[in-house]
């Protein structure tokens, strides 16, 4: 058995639009640009980026419900980009979602019990009482009454229809359960209760989650290891005691110097970067590295070469030609003594700032 449940090689979804012509050409957005990645058994991957930058249809694209455009995906070793609608129904009893919206999400005509019910129907044999018998007991565990099987979704809270998206998602067994922002809508209190939930079920149930946030916070609470996306591509990936405590490309820096600090003591001692401009479209990405257009470290080559996805310690991977490798520790550009022209540019108030949004 390999220990990786789920494997990404190359990953490309493009969308053609239509022509706003009869002779001009069919212009094409490119959401995701070759991504690779594995995702180990038992583990929680995290995907963080700003929006638009393509992390939920990374998501919907390795469970088929978009189409990639190339590469492969393979999930415990099966080919998933080449399963006919029967195979690929099959599969999904082992692949499950959680939405980001708890309120669209769940259809507000069918009782929750139902909703909860038919995964169990569509993608089991379970005799009718073993269904109600499952549905009872994913209720207790997702922290539910039994009664409220009954209830419609527009009769709980926001918090309470996450705990229903869960129990539908954990209805048929999976192995994968992908967590689109599932706490993103919900407010502060209600977050910790959902992640300790999703948390204390990983660890009963061995799940894996593939987990999606805009929330640095929350994926350093549960990612075993962490891709920083930017325009359709992963800039840097590492494991989470890596990524915040040595992070390499200046956009893992931003994106990290715009969380807030907790601790009022610290809150000076780290510098606040500000990024001048906004992200190019993804209808006409930039030449070479996509983030020079915003990087106050760029050279000429980030401009004409695109940089690989390579290796600079065991473990962290950065797409990045400036990070140099200095002893056995890999050091990246925002750790550099900048000139004073650049370090204005990058420290420079004016133009919107790097802040992670839904």
């Amino acid at each position: 058995m390999s220990e990786s449940l789920l494997e990404v090689e190359n990953l490309e979804v493009h969308f053609r639009l239509r022509r706003p012509h009869l002779f001009a050409p069919a212009p094409i957005v490119h959401a995701v640009d070759g991504l690779s990645f594995a995702v180990r058994r038992g583990t929680s991957f995290g995907i963080v980026g700003e929006s638009g930058c393509g992390k939920s249809t990374t998501a919907l694209a390795i469970l088929r419900l978009v189409e990639p455009t190339g590469g492969s995906i393979r999930f415990d070793g099966i080919d998933v980009t080449a399963l006919d609608a029967d195979s690929l129904r099959k599969l999904r009893r082992r692949m499950q979602i959680i939405f980001q919206d708890p309120y669209s999400s769940l259809n507000p005509r069918d009782r929750v019990g139902d909703i909860v019910e038919q995964p169990l129907q569509l993608l089991t044999d379970m005799a009718p009482g073993a269904r109600q018998a499952r549905v009872e007991e994913l209720f207790a565990r997702v922290g539910l009454r039994p009664e409220q099987r009954a209830l419609f979704p527009h009769q709980f809270s926001g918090g309470q229809r996450q705990r229903i998206g869960i129990a539908r998602a954990l209805a048929a067994s999976p192995d994968l359960i992908v967590c689109d922002e599932p706490v993103s809508a919900l407010d502060v209190a209600i977050q910790a209760q959902i992640l300790n939930l999703l948390v204390r079920l990983q660890r009963e149930l061995g799940l894996t989650y593939l987990f999606i946030s805009h929330d640095l916070a929350v994926v350093q609470h549960i990612c075993d290891e962490i891709a920083v996306m930017y325009l359709g591509k992963i800039v840097e990936r590492a494991g989470r005691r890596g990524l915040y405590g040595n992070p390499l490309h200046p956009y893992t820096v931003a994106l990290l110097s715009a969380d807030p600090v907790k601790d009022p003591a610290k809150k000076n001692l780290r510098a606040r970067i500000r990024l001048t401009g906004d992200a190019p479209s993804p209808l006409e990405p930039p030449a070479g590295c996509r983030f020079h257009t915003r990087c106050p470290y760029a050279e000429e080559r980030c401009r004409t070469i695109v940089p690989e996805l390579r290796e600079a310690m065991p473990g962290h991977w950065v797409a990045c030609h400036l990070v140099r490798i200095d002893g056995a520790r890999a050091v990246g550009p925002s750790m550099w003594a900048p000139a004073p022209a650049i370090a204005a540019a990058a420290l420079q108030s004016s133009g919107p700032a790097i802040r992670p949004s839904a």
